[in-house]
């Protein structure tokens, strides 16, 4: 087989800078008068740069190369561009020689050219020695958007530039001539004139004149080709660092990437201030912003304003009109297109999030849902999936106004409930949570409002509402807990939820007394006994003294004065109402203290609503079980009866605090290695008995005023605080 130097051909070289010699050899001579392959050279050299990257002199050379007018083919050329991997920050004098070889001039590179160099200066954006250089020839790169094969990468790299010092009325003119010459079917321009108008949203008014919102982001060109070159970079980096003594080195590092979601809420920045007056950026502390309040110039942007707190103070104390209308605009246009616009529904999410979550912040501030936030969750909750946003979407909607219930109902929470329902893997513990956060803020709403006797309907329906939802959730837990453990925080049990939703109450209704918009609603009684017979300490003593602050606010709004209606004999609450309260009291106080459980024979008891068929077989039930106890002959048997059987001795949640709690008490009685202790559930029998034995003497009484009191000193004081309130014994402990 013959060789190269058989045919006379030039041989290929095999080192990146021969190969880059070689290239600009051959350059201005035309194909046919080549000894050597200019398509051979460039692959050469395109593998050596994918492998090893070019040094800053190596990059110069090859951009001299195409920034040139010269005899190479446009796939050579196209080849080189692809494949200009930097591995180390690139100067501004590149950025300049490539901004400098634009235009339509025959000694410049061809179009395609250089718009593939403009590619390659939005990739290599982040890697740029100094990004602000850009701005400085921006002139320059607006002038040429009227070159329509360079329009796209010219219009996304702008879109990175921009800033409001650049957003002028004759660009503003221009830009919008073009678009409207190119019929808005140019995407790329209608996104630049969105840009400008996010900046100047008070000289670009309208719908942009572009027919169905034909906006969108711009995306990075090549994702892979920005992470190879952090690879090189890196290993680069660490190559010199190898080599190099290790002395104390001071990094800088450019600035951070700019969000591309900051085009949309920009910086507070303010252009003019008036002579004695100052902007929010100059504010140096509260200090400042106190002594400056009225003397404040608004910013360019009032939106840019949403994101940061010493503004939205501002706009909370000071409520500029102006502001206010310049706000609701920025919010109503925003979320008009976000409707209006179908396409690019992931680049529309991310958006729409971003927005959503400076809405929510700045709702939290002022504890109001701006009417076009609102009519948007209007319009986007029939369609919603139930899943996106729905964190954002369930903080914003805790902030709506409390005034027609029918309509929030309808508008609001039934679609939301129908979206969030459909989604098998939402808890609806969670949808509680949400229903627990609205009932709060509307409390603080009502409490904040001028006295008045008359009933707050929607609170009332809303609570009625959420009461329903928690019972539910009680009655189906397993299906509750297990859409729960799709959550990466780990199944959370549904009780939690109830009880918190029920403490909520518990403080909402203790302000009762002394505003009339705020009536108390007694839980529903199967949720009430579900709770107090779940097998939890905790859940049994929260909800102790959930009743016992219902029975405080009973009390107070039935003995306060200004609830009180001059000449009415009505009640405020009705008989049948407080008579089934103190039913629930009643059995609770039978169940846990008195050993009366299940007895609905006591005054205002309900014996839990159980009937009577189903205690007997109950009953019989224990009787049997302490028979078959007797007849295994064990060492010791316990005599178990039903109605005590839920008892601070017997309960299965407090039993083991019971004879913790009576084992502290024969400690502290300091009993002698002879002297019995007890080895059963603590009852009246049983202490007689432990008396008559010679153990310690305690009587029952003594006993269950000291089990409150261990309760109490290991957290759990709700059972003390509702024993304490109820049982007239238990006062004068």
């Amino acid at each position: 087989m013959s060789s190269d130097t058989d045919t006379g051909a030039v041989p290929r070289p095999t080192d990146l800078l021969d190969a880059i010699k070689s290239l600009e050899a051959i350059a201005l001579i035309p194909s046919k008068q080549r000894d050597t392959d200019a398509g051979e050279l460039a692959k050469t050299i395109a593998t050596q740069a994918y492998e090893s990257g070019l040094s800053q002199a190596a990059l110069e050379r090859l951009i001299k190369i195409t920034t040139t007018r010269s005899q190479l083919d446009q796939g050579s050329i196209t080849t080189l561009i692809k494949n200009l991997y930097p591995v180390e920050s690139v100067p501004s004098s590149l950025v300049t020689q490539i901004v400098c070889c634009l235009g339509p001039n025959k000694n410049k590179p061809s179009p395609a050219t250089q718009s593939l160099l403009l590619r390659w200066l939005i990739m290599v954006h982040e890697f740029l020695v100094d990004r602000s250089h850009l701005s400085k020839l921006y002139a320059v790169l607006f002038n040429h958007l009227d070159m329509i094969s360079l329009r796209k990468p010219l219009c996304h790299l702008l879109s990175l530039v921009t800033r409001r010092k650049h957003v002028k009325p004759f660009r503003i003119q221009a830009l919008m001539e073009l678009v409207v010459n190119s019929g808005g079917d140019e995407r790329e321009l209608v996104t630049l004139l969105r840009i400008f108008k996010n900046y100047c949203p008070d000289v670009i008014v309208g719908d942009l004149g572009v027919p169905g919102r034909k906006g969108l982001f711009f995306k990075h060109p090549d994702p892979e080709w920005s992470s190879h070159v952090r690879l090189l970079q890196d290993t680069n980096m660490e190559r010199l660092q190898a080599i190099q003594p290790a002395n104390f080195q001071v990094v800088h590092r450019g600035i951070s990437k700019r969000s591309k979601m900051e085009v949309l809420v920009p910086d507070v920045q303010t252009s003019r201030v008036s002579y004695g007056r100052t902007s929010l950026e100059e504010l140096r502390g509260v200090d400042h912003f106190v002594d400056k309040l009225d003397k404040i110039e608004l910013p360019n942007q009032i939106v840019s304003m949403i994101g940061d707190g010493i503004a939205q103070k501002y706009l909370f104390l000071v409520q500029p009109e102006s502001a206010g209308h310049r706000l609701d605009d920025w919010w109503g246009s925003f979320f008009n297109e976000i409707l209006e616009d179908a396409e690019d529904k992931d680049e529309k999410l991310e958006s729409l999030s971003y927005i959503m979550s400076l809405a929510v912040g700045y709702v939290q501030y002022t504890k109001d849902v701006p009417p076009p936030v609102a009519t948007f969750l209007k319009s986007y909750l029939p369609s919603w999936n139930g899943r996106d946003l729905r964190e954002q979407i369930f903080h914003l909607l805790e902030y709506l106004d409390l005034e027609d219930y029918d309509s929030i109902q309808q508008e609001f929470l039934m679609p939301l409930e129908c979206a969030v329902l459909t989604d098998t893997l939402f808890p609806k513990s969670s949808l509680l949570e949400f229903y627990t956060s609205i009932i709060r803020q509307w409390g603080v709403k009502l409490r904040n409002r001028p006295f008045t006797l008359e009933e707050s309907k929607p609170l009332g329906r809303l609570i009625s509402h959420a009461e329903l939802l928690a019972l539910s959730i009680l009655e189906c837990p397993a299906a509750a807990e297990q859409a729960s453990t799709h959550n990466m925080q780990g199944p959370r049990p549904a009780t939690i939820s109830v009880t918190e939703f029920y403490c909520v109450l518990a403080e909402l209704f203790s302000h009762s007394h002394l505003h009339g918009n705020i009536r108390i609603t007694i839980p529903m009684a199967p949720t009430i006994y579900t709770l107090v017979f779940t097998p939890i300490n905790s859940i049994i003593s929260i909800m102790s003294s959930v009743l016992a602050s219902y029975k405080s606010a009973f009390e107070a709004s039935l003995a306060s004065q200004v609830l009180q209606t001059p000449g009415s004999a009505e009640s405020l609450y009705p008989t049948q109402l407080v008579g089934q309260f103190n039913g629930y009291i009643m059995d609770i106080c039978n169940l846990i203290w008195r050993n009366r459980g299940l007895n609905g024979e006591d005054p205002n008891a309900l014996g839990c609503l159980i009937s009577a068929p189903t205690i007997a077989a109950l009953t019989q039930y224990v009787r049997d079980a302490t028979d078959n106890s007797r007849e295994r002959k064990r060492e010791v048997t316990f005599t178990y009866n039903l109605s005590s059987i839920f008892s601070l001795s017997h309960s299965v949640a407090l039993c083991n605090m019971s004879a913790a709690c009576f084992a502290d008490i024969e400690e502290e009685s300091d009993l002698g290695g002879s002297q019995p202790k007890l080895k059963r559930p603590v009852t009246q029998k049983a202490l007689s008995a432990l008396e008559k034995e010679g153990g310690v003497k305690v009587t029952w009484q003594e006993y269950r005023v000291r089990m409150l009191d261990w309760l109490e000193a290991t957290g759990s004081v709700g059972i003390g605080s509702l024993m304490r309130s109820t049982m007239k014994a238990l006062r004068k402990e």
